[in-house]
């Protein structure tokens, strides 16, 4: 069938999920494989079934008298959520799930064992801290990576006696204007950027002495980091979505030169494309 995209090696099973938590501001993996930095750990064990990460932007739409559908739909917000289940008791986890808190040794009147006092944070006390959710599926591995998170909602506790009772570990992801609110690692060769391709350069000519504001089109050309005529690098870069992008020539040799495109998914060249008068 023409455009057939049918692969099942592009199913997930995560065969092996893990949850490291951090301060806010600890080095963040630079990639899926590598050790994680100092200042990672592990909430260590989880139920099987209660890992989720949810993505839910909120949406307005604008009604109008002339319409039964909405004559316009804007974003107003973005909003992610983290979910697990904690099977390991432990302080830090306790932390984590309460949004911070305190933990005080308690030495017994009459001696023997040290006792432990966990103490939750007070109202405007609760801290962010940053996480990192990690699937592995064979050789593909994803990294969620979360600079920011906070936890958001109550806590409630089943001490039943004939199962496991888990930590409810709720996160909210917090974010900014200054930098990504969450994004993905993965050595999943799926993920590849296509090749871009170049259909139209215009204008196709101008002064050798370069200057000229040039429109590229074509194809998945919005992760493009380099364009080029004749070798040199062009000025001003300016993508307009997937299939266009602007640029001012730099100074070129009279003639008819190649213009090269490149983005992480390869290189794309026009030959000849750009004559310099």
């Amino acid at each position: 069938m023409a455009g057939e995209t049918t692969n099942n090696t592009e199913i997930l099973i995560p065969q092996l999920s893990r949850v490291w938590l951090a301060p806010v501001g600890t080095a963040a993996p630079a990639d899926a494989t590598s050790p994680m930095p100092d200042g990672w750990y592990t909430v260590g064990l989880f139920t099987e079934d209660s890992l989720k990460f949810n993505a839910e932007p909120n949406f307005e739409q604008v009604r109008s008298a002339q319409s039964y559908y909405p004559t316009r739909t804007f974003q107003t917000q973005d909003a992610a959520t983290i979910e697990v289940d904690l099977q390991q008791w432990s302080g830090r986890n306790f932390k984590a799930v309460y949004g911070g808190g305190s933990i005080t040794v308690v030495t017994p009147a009459g001696g023997g064992k040290k006792h432990f006092k966990f103490a939750p944070p007070r109202v405007g006390g609760r801290t962010e801290i940053a996480a990192v959710i990690e699937v592995i599926d064979g050789a593909k591995h994803y990294r969620y990576m979360i600079p920011r998170t906070m936890q958001m909602e109550g806590v409630s506790k089943d001490l039943a006696k004939t199962k496991e009772s888990v930590l409810p570990l709720r996160l909210a992801v917090q974010g900014g204007d200054d930098t990504d609110a969450w994004y993905v690692i993965t050595d999943d060769p799926s993920f590849q950027p296509s090749a871009p391709t170049i259909a139209t350069v215009n204008p196709s000519g101008g002064p050798a002495s370069g200057g000229t504001e040039v429109t590229i089109t074509g194809t998945d050309l919005s992760g493009a980091t380099s364009v080029t005529f004749a070798g040199v690098e062009a000025t001003e870069l300016t993508i307009d979505g997937d299939t266009a992008l602007s640029v001012i020539t730099p100074a070129g040799t009279a003639g008819a030169q190649d213009v090269a495109v490149t983005t992480g998914g390869g290189t794309a060249t026009k030959t000849g494309g750009f004559t310099y008068a």
